[in-house]
């Protein structure tokens, strides 16, 4: 995969320096790879920019009086710096999954069990092999014995 192509998949990165949409990333990026940490983190990110929506309708916008409304914007805003942060840190182990991807693609190739007979004729060796294994407990248990 080409430097082109790998940017192309990162462009989630974009939204985390978006106010009320840095978390968005982390849910899309979450819900690609079927991470869900990510899409908890991504929910964490999101979660302070409604309660500040929700919280200027009930308070208001006051710019000369301090109240829960500035509380809550200090707080998204510190989130969105470690989104910032931690979505670089994410795409940067992203582009060595990517370089991996096609490092370590293959076909599934079916493989031939040698001691798997088409029909049961008795005894596995996995079974001759526990049985096998139990009784070198067993003499290792007589010898203990005081």
């Amino acid at each position: 995969m080409n430097v082109f192509e790998k940017l192309i998949r990162l462009w989630w990165v974009i939204l985390s320096f978006i106010s009320f949409f840095n978390g968005l990333g982390f849910i899309y990026i979450g819900s690609k790879h079927s991470n869900r940490n990510w899409t908890i983190e991504g929910i964490a990110y999101e979660t302070p920019w409604f309660f500040y929506l929700i919280y200027s309708i009930i308070f208001g916008f006051d710019i000369f009086k301090f109240n829960q409304t500035d509380y809550v914007l200090i707080i998204a805003l510190l989130l969105q710096l470690i989104c910032i942060v931690r979505s670089f840190w994410v795409a940067i182990k992203l582009w060595d999954v990517y370089d991996n991807n096609d490092k370590y693609a293959h076909n599934p190739v079916e493989l031939i069990n040698p001691f798997k007979s088409k029909e049961n004729n008795g005894p596995s060796i996995h079974s001759v092999c526990c049985l096998c294994i139990a009784v070198i407990f067993f003499i290792f248990a007589i010898i203990a014995i005081p």
